[in-house]
């Protein structure tokens, strides 16, 4: 009979987004600057950016070379200890975490959000997984390529691949103006308030198929949604703040993907164009396991 031994600590993370610019920038308010200094420095060495201008004469270009090489190994030492991508997120979250500044949850219940402001700094654990609208985007776009590819098996010819061109186009005009994405987190305890957690994909690791699991996801409260309020789980206009226009038209349109997506093994229905209240809206910093 096999027993596990679990681990008493959690110290690796396996990171599949982080918005390390956010991180940087918070870190370096909380510290007074001191982080950039150093962020600086780092880029610096890992350019040889001591070493100077090169000067005439062999000897001159030999110091010069041998003083950037040892700058830039002590500097070096000193990434590798504190300043990569994923340690200075550490930094940050020990700092806040000391601070106090995190707001965590015990379980999870219908007035789990009820003393939570816009802009809390929050520690979520749960199954994260993005909305279907955007699954069907993206799936509809490998759908697409395929279709145009005639050594694929879901290679298409004539109108059929006209069609499939046309659909992927308003598909595009509808979800591709954005680099954000969406996607719904189910908090670890009793059945509450929905959480929806906005990820920019720039700061994604990895594919975004990754999305789909148990995370935890550290990020920042952008809204709070009381039980009247509304909001789109995709943007149609991104430059402008939502109006009752865009949440009408969106509703409208999702309602026309509804049977395509079914082709695809996606189910939607019309009414996931729009986040209903209560809940929580992120935008998330981090999420790993």
């Amino acid at each position: 009979m096999g027993i596990y031994n679990p681990p008493k600590k959690r110290v690796h993370r396996g990171y599949v987004y982080l918005d390390d610019a956010t991180v940087i920038n918070s870190l370096s308010a909380i510290e007074s600057g001191k982080i950039d200094e150093v962020v600086a420095k780092i880029a610096q060495a890992r350019d040889g950016g001591f070493s100077g201008g090169l000067n005439a004469g062999t000897a001159a270009l030999g110091g010069k070379i041998e003083g950037g090489k040892k700058t830039t190994a002590s500097f070096e030492e000193e990434v590798v200890r504190t300043r990569t991508r994923f340690s200075i997120f550490e930094l940050w979250y020990q700092k806040i975490v000391d601070e106090k500044a995190l707001g965590t949850f015990d379980g999870w219940g219908e007035s789990a959000i009820s003393s939570v402001k816009p802009g809390d700094t929050v520690e979520i654990t749960g199954t994260l997984q993005i909305v279907p609208l955007q699954t069907l985007l993206r799936l509809f776009r490998w759908f697409a390529a395929q279709a145009q590819d005639q050594s694929s098996p879901f290679s298409q010819k004539g109108d059929e691949l006209k069609a499939t061109k046309a659909g992927l186009k308003n598909l595009e005009a509808l979800l591709g103006g954005t680099d954000e994405v969406l996607a719904m987190l189910h908090p670890e305890g009793e059945d509450g308030p929905a959480v929806a957690v906005v990820l920019d994909a720039n700061w994604l690791i990895g594919a975004l198929g990754r999305l789909d699991g148990t995370y935890t996801v550290v990020a920042q409260v952008e809204m709070v949604l009381g039980v009247e309020d509304k909001w789109p789980t995709v943007r149609l206009t991104a430059e402008a703040p939502v109006t009752k226009l865009e949440r009408e038209t969106l509703t409208e349109v999702v309602g026309n993907f509804v049977e395509p997506a079914k082709a695809l093994g996606v189910s939607i229905t019309a009414n996931e164009a729009e986040l209903a209240g209560p809940a929580l809206l992120l935008r998330a910093i981090a999420v790993y396991r």
